[in-house]
């Protein structure tokens, strides 16, 4: 996948939606090439950026130093992981055999990205959408992602329509925004001809 990394540094240095120290370890085939890492995470939209942390324990937030994009992610509690004890897992649909183990300093923070993450994802979104779509056909029975604008005329099925099967009622009247009024010229001459106290 490629990035361009002027935006993606630009998106890292926005306000997050939650950031904090944790370590993470990259697993292969279930075991551990190189150990945990330190590192200082930034979750922002469906990106988690992770930034280095120097041996005096400071933070480089000039440059990220990688990003994992969390469409088709799974994210999962882990509990019984050697060398942490609080963590949780992220892995991808896509890369089946491979997984990084995030660990954090408690459990009610290890909840919380969880949280954050599985809510992050574009899947989700659609999800929700779809969720509220449905809710709002229920109610109005209208669907609110069929509508469209056109000249103010034909916006959208409605569900009574849809299920007579009635083509010639498949849309509605849009009401339409009241029209600005006519502009009118000023005589400046006039106008400084009035007397004021008088009207």
């Amino acid at each position: 996948m490629r990035f361009n990394n002027r935006e993606m540094i630009h998106i890292s240095h926005s306000n997050p939606v939650l950031e904090g120290r944790m370590s993470y370890a990259k697993l292969s085939n279930g075991y551990s090439s190189k150990g945990f890492k330190e590192r200082w995470f930034r979750l922002k939209y469906n990106l988690l950026f992770y930034f280095k942390i120097n041996g005096f324990g400071q933070v480089d937030l000039h440059q990220p130093a990688g990003v994992f994009v969390l469409e088709n992610s799974i994210v999962r509690l882990e509990n019984n992981m050697p060398g942490t004890l609080f963590s949780f897992s992220l892995s991808f649909k896509d890369e089946p055999d491979k997984k990084y183990i995030i660990s954090s300093q408690s459990e009610d923070h290890v909840h919380q990205w969880i949280k954050c993450i599985q809510c992050s994802t574009y899947e989700y979104m659609r999800t929700r959408m779809t969720t509220i779509q449905k809710k709002i056909v229920e109610l109005t029975g209208r669907d609110p992602l069929l509508m469209y604008p056109e000249e103010g005329k034909k916006i959208g099925r409605t569900k009574r329509s849809a299920a007579d099967g009635d083509d010639n009622d498949l849309f509605f009247n849009l009401p339409t925004d009241p029209l600005p009024p006519p502009r009118q010229k000023h005589d400046v001459c006039k106008t400084a001809e009035l007397n004021l106290i008088e009207l």
